[in-house]
């Protein structure tokens, strides 16, 4: 919908978006936004070369992605570190573009 307004004897064409529309658009952006932003760390889907040449901290966050993609949102450091261990020795034994999916567990 379109309206016409005189401003100071000028035409003055206004789009008809209304204010609830622009909401919901601005909602709508911000949740795909903040689904990029999830997608920022790959998980299973990390190949070890990315593995191997990121810090320890992101490395630990591959690996709660990848329980969290299990279903396990919390999983005890104990798991986490002994997953971190295991995608180690498997990335030292694969070649770079093996994916940490193709890990048994």
């Amino acid at each position: 919908m379109e309206t016409t307004h005189e401003f100071n004897g000028i035409a003055v064409r206004q789009s008809g978006v209304s204010a609830a529309k622009r909401a919901g658009l601005l909602a709508l952006a911000v949740m795909f936004v903040a689904g990029l932003t999830s997608c920022g760390t790959p998980g299973a889907n990390t190949n070890c070369k990315d593995f191997n040449a990121m810090k320890s901290g992101d490395q630990t966050n591959v690996i709660k992605k990848i329980y969290a993609d299990k279903g396990e949102t919390n999983p005890s450091a104990l798991k986490v570190t002994a997953y971190k261990l295991s995608a180690k020795a498997y990335c030292q034994v694969k070649p770079s573009d093996a994916k940490l999916s193709g890990m048994s567990g």
